[in-house]
């Protein structure tokens, strides 16, 4: 969002993915990096921080949680619905599947406003820590609706604001744990016209300390 920011914006949003993902499994830090993935390989960043794909790595993927809303039953006249489909589908990044953060967000692109897409695909590239891919990790995403901030503005006929306190945790396909991360998320939702449905027009995450 360029005009409208929520009221008390803390943090710019694409520095936060970053401490999301390297909090969450123990320290180790996601690298950035524009550069394309080689095809049909998946990316992993070892503990030396190079770039490039291990070599090892099964191209072999598990299907998504099964617990991802489907968007087909995402009620769109429901700010507060689509809300809260749109960034538990943003936030479960898969290592089986997803080389990083951007990825995840893409799939909810049927609940994103056009400009909020471009910001997205814009963003630097983020790789999901090695150790992921060796337990098979998910980012499992638990949402908590919270009230209207004291000050922010009332939701509007074009114009609507949720507010979550999200918690993310790496889960292992084989039943590891990574360390929970707590963060504050604030949304900005808007539509055309009374007839079309709610779409994310931002989202801005404050907060990177672990659980």
């Amino acid at each position: 969002m360029k005009g409208t920011r929520v009221t008390g914006v803390r943090r710019a949003l694409w520095l936060v993915p970053v401490a999301v993902l390297a909090a969450g499994c123990g320290g180790t830090r996601v690298q950035s990096d524009d550069r394309p993935p080689r095809p049909g390989m998946p990316i992993t960043i070892p503990p030396s921080g190079a770039h490039a794909p291990s070599p090892g790595t099964s191209t072999s993927a598990a299907p998504l949680p099964s617990d991802l809303p489907a968007p087909p039953r995402v009620d769109r006249k429901d700010a507060t619905a689509v809300a809260k489909a749109a960034l538990t589908i943003m936030y479960t990044v898969d290592s089986t599947v997803d080389t990083g953060l951007r990825d995840a967000k893409l799939r909810a692109v049927r609940f994103l406003t056009p400009g909020y897409t471009a910001e997205v695909n814009a963003a630097p590239r983020q790789y999901v820590p090695a150790e992921w891919h060796r337990h098979r990790a998910y980012l499992a995403v638990r949402l908590q609706s919270l009230g209207r901030e004291a000050g922010a503005p009332s939701d509007g006929l074009a114009t609507a604001y949720r507010q979550w306190k999200m918690t993310t945790t790496p889960t292992g396909r084989d039943r590891w744990r990574g360390s929970p991360t707590e963060q504050m998320v604030y949304m900005v939702l808007t539509k055309s016209s009374e007839s079309e449905g709610w779409r994310v027009s931002d989202v801005v995450v404050d907060g990177d300390g672990q659980a």
